[in-house]
């Protein structure tokens, strides 16, 4: 792996079954468990201080609302509370469901999830609504609302002998490689592909590795390590962005795009440049590199796709893609 690129957590004081969906959610994320001293996120059922009681109403978003006390943060999402410390990079539940049926949930899950990146992106990982595929050594980025075609175009990619990081959750970061000079790279953040009636429809031989989904959710997933063992790349180096839409026309069409049409869409796929202020400069910064560093287009998968989706591989080929982008600047 390379330098810079791994991701952790640990279990420090562990007295109930309080931690249980926070380490379901660090799981989910394919965050390793290590020794707690060696670990870049420490989970703990330590008491906060008293004085956060006294903390200041920092963020309001939705449903979601953020507490601030010195280095403390107090997350509340309904009943939900959970503490974190910046400053040691801890996680302190205070009050979440322990039932089974509960801390699988999707709701909680996703609320934990959102605490978590809230702190990796202290560390500089910053999350793409994306997935990622792998051949020749050169990563593919694949961005795009739900509904766009990202699960699809991974998946056929796959079928066609390709590697893969993720269909649908990424997290970037800028890697210092050398003096004064930074790469970025891409990693998974999220284990399993979420799969929709539609994708079954048109991948029917998944069929057998569906999985329910936590609860409450209306997708399902399946493990694509049953289905293309071997496969995985859990760090990827980013040469290639596309931003997916559904084309109702017969051909795929792939069309470069300039690099400020490039930012606006990722800036448009996140609500926390704007809502958290702290990461904001950084944040902008490793979307900006992504940009720079990769070739750049809008990918309108059309109705032969649905047919023979593996066919994509043969639209993106990179030597035609660069020299397309090339032809375009």
């Amino acid at each position: 792996m390379v330098a810079g690129t791994s991701l952790s957590f640990g279990v420090s004081r562990r007295e109930t079954r309080q931690l249980e969906p926070v380490i379901l959610a660090c799981r989910y994320l394919g965050l390793a468990e290590v020794a707690p001293e060696a670990a870049d996120l420490v989970l703990d059922e330590s008491v906060p201080p008293s004085s956060l009681c006294n903390a200041k109403l920092w963020l309001s978003w939705k449903d979601l609302t953020i507490y601030r006390q010195g280095s403390w943060l107090l997350f509340i999402y309904g009943s939900w509370r959970v503490a974190v410390d910046l400053a040691r990079r801890r996680v302190t539940p205070l009050a979440l469901p322990t039932e089974d049926d509960l801390s699988g949930s999707y709701t909680c899950c996703s609320y934990i999830r959102l605490v978590l990146l809230f702190l990796l992106r202290r560390l500089g990982w910053f999350e793409l609504h994306g997935g990622a595929c792998v051949t020749e050594e050169q990563a593919y980025v694949f961005i795009g609302a739900s509904g766009s075609g990202k699960t699809s175009a991974v998946i056929g990619l796959l079928e066609a002998g390709w590697r893969y990081v993720s269909d649908d959750a990424l997290l970037v970061k800028q890697i210092a490689v050398g003096f004064e000079e930074t790469a970025l790279y891409a990693r998974a953040a999220r284990e399993l592909f979420s799969i929709t009636t539609d994708s079954l429809r048109q991948f029917p031989h998944l069929q057998p590795y569906v999985e329910p989904r936590l609860q409450n959710a209306t997708k399902r997933v399946v493990n694509p390590r049953a289905v293309w063992p071997g496969r995985f790349e859990l760090v990827a180096k980013p040469a290639f962005l596309f931003f997916c839409q559904l084309h109702n026309a017969e051909q795929t069409q792939v069309s470069p795009l300039s690099s400020v049409d490039a930012l606006s869409c990722l800036i448009t796929n996140t609500p926390w440049l704007a809502l958290d202020c702290e990461t904001a400069e950084t944040h902008l910064a490793t979307y900006r590199q992504l940009v720079k560093s990769c070739y750049r287009f809008t990918l309108r998968m059309g109705r032969d796709l649905l047919r023979h989706p593996s066919a994509l591989a043969d639209r993106l080929d990179a030597a035609s893609l660069i020299r397309l982008h090339h032809a375009y600047v």
